[in-house]
């Protein structure tokens, strides 16, 4: 009689051997957009209030309340420098006020430009022979010049006064080649002044026959092939739909000028979703940061592979189909080797943050917590106003103006060497460069599925002294304020699966600055086979 006979696959014997395996530090940043069963080393799943250094990720700092202009929304900052003399604005809907050492961070100023209908302003600082100027307009009222003291409402009869043309029409307003130049509110129509000059007799210049998807002229810029100011430069004009024309020459007037092209990209978040890096001239897009020298590359259905915030295209884009009904900004903060994109409030129910990114490696994360409304750099410090009439500076302090946030860092799903075998951790170490105490939290997520512990409670800075690598780890605090350190200790951590991605959280509420940097994070595990 024969018997049937089944052929039983028998899983590979598991090892009892422990092996080390280092999950290297995201320096490439927050990436949404490889494949997780083969993404590169040195990314992140998530980087929520963390930033990506050369080296590794270092905790962020916080705020701290710097002035209050109301309970409405501040919809434009600004800031005016000649020689020592720095000031710093903020506007809301009806009032400008100077911010630059207000008397009380809870109290209002008095307003210096009061009964204004907008409080949506595009900023330009211009110098002539006779002093340095700043200029704002809002496409509502009529623009107004700072000389330093006092503002003044230009018109045809003030001095300086501008003719040809109503300035509570100009919108958006940009230097080239030593001339100001101004966006005419829902028109085609630029506006351009005599050069060296803050009035006079103003020029148009029409997009009607260069654009041809309809909308207006939004924002214009300058655009150049290498880094600094020249004849080489460009004028970029760009529409409410999209369209990009780059015009090169000394003005619309000249014998020069001259139109190099007509190009598309997706439409603008924003007149002052812009930023200049190098020579380059950065626009903010509903599918992404786009560079001018790409968009005159590629067709506009390839522009998004091209774009600076490539790496975090999905989150880009649902962010944009959430807060699209405002207007963005870029703030380009060069000694902090950073850029923040606002990512402006619309409603009760939409969380305040914002991205921000490396301006050297291209590695971006994201900021919680911040209600970026507009933005500003003054005496190189980094300063934002929120939807609800308040201005702090960024990167102050360990606390968001006195409550605690959370860093929170979830790595990119690694196979661990083995692809498909079932591997068990015992231990972990999250290997930091410290000089500031704080408490770490470290955990793993298994198989594709994040799942993150409860936020370990704020670390108070209360000047203990416990040694970084002698206190129990979740128990005591690590300080050597001023001199930095590295923690070497395991600690047990139980997680079994296929595939593993390191995480860490840390939350923080003290009065100094974190001065703490991820620099890798190790396991020990062993291999259980595979699972049939």
């Amino acid at each position: 009689m024969r018997r049937n006979l089944r052929r039983i696959a028998v899983p590979q014997q598991a090892s009892s051997v422990s092996r080390p395996y280092t999950f290297v530090a995201p320096v490439r940043g927050w990436i949404t957009n490889e494949n997780l069963a083969n993404s590169a080393r040195g990314g992140a799943l998530r980087l929520d209030n963390w930033f990506p250094t050369q080296t590794g990720i270092r905790l962020r700092g916080g705020l701290e309340l710097h002035a209050t202009i109301g309970a409405v929304p501040v919809e434009a900052m600004f800031t005016y420098v000649s020689g020592s003399t720095r000031k710093v604005f903020a506007a809301n809907e009806t009032d400008v006020f100077n911010v630059t050492t207000p008397s009380s961070p809870s109290t209002p100023p008095s307003a210096d430009i009061s009964s204004q209908t907008s409080g949506y302003y595009s900023a330009a600082q211009f110098e002539t022979a006779g002093g340095d100027f700043l200029y704002i307009v809002n496409g509502a009222d009529e623009a107004q010049i700072y000389d330093g003291s006092s503002w003044t409402a230009v018109n045809s009869g003030s001095t300086p006064a501008i003719s040809g043309v109503t300035t509570s029409l100009f919108s958006h307003v940009w230097v080239y080649r030593n001339r100001l130049y101004f966006t005419e509110i829902d028109s085609t129509t630029a506006w351009y002044l005599p050069v060296d000059a803050v009035g006079g007799e103003a020029a148009d210049v029409s997009m009607a026959g260069v654009f041809q998807k309809g909308g207006s002229l939004l924002l214009g810029g300058t655009w150049s092939l290498d880094s600094g100011s020249g004849l080489d430069d460009k004028c970029v004009f760009v529409s409410t739909e999209g369209e990009v024309a780059i015009f090169q020459g000394s003005y619309p007037g000249g014998d020069d000028w001259s139109l190099v092209g007509r190009y598309d990209i997706t439409p603008p978040l924003g007149k002052n979703a812009t930023m200049h890096a190098g020579g380059d001239f950065l626009i903010a897009t509903k599918d992404g940061i786009v560079p001018i020298s790409q968009a005159i590359q590629k067709d506009v259905a390839a522009l998004s592979l091209a774009a600076i915030s490539r790496n975090i295209e999905s989150e880009w884009k649902s962010e944009v189909g959430f807060r699209s009904s405002l207007p963005w900004e870029i703030l380009k903060w060069p000694s902090y080797n950073m850029a923040i994109v606002s990512l402006p409030v619309v409603d009760v129910t939409t969380p305040a943050r914002c991205f921000v990114v490396n301006l050297q490696t291209g590695a971006w994360a994201r900021y919680t917590g911040w209600d970026t409304r507009s933005m500003t750099v003054h005496d190189d410090q980094a300063m934002f106003g929120s939807s609800d009439g308040k201005i702090y500076k960024a990167e102050v302090g360990g606390s968001d103006n006195g409550a605690s946030y959370t860093c929170t860092y979830v790595g990119l799903f690694d196979h661990i060497s083995s692809v498909g075998a079932t591997k068990v951790t015992k231990l972990a170490r999250a290997t930091f460069l410290s000089g500031r105490p704080f408490t770490p939290q470290i955990s793993a997520s298994v198989n594709y599925a994040v799942t993150l512990p409860s936020a370990p409670g704020a670390y108070v800075d209360s000047g203990s002294s416990n040694k970084w690598d002698i206190g129990k780890w979740d128990e005591a605090t690590w300080s050597g304020i001023g001199e930095r350190s590295a923690a070497l200790k395991w600690v047990g951590m139980s997680a079994v699966g296929f595939t593993f991605a390191p995480q860490v959280q840390v939350t923080l509420n003290q009065t100094g600055l974190p001065d703490a940097e991820l620099a890798s994070f190790d396991i020990m595990h062993e291999n259980a086979g595979v699972v049939i």
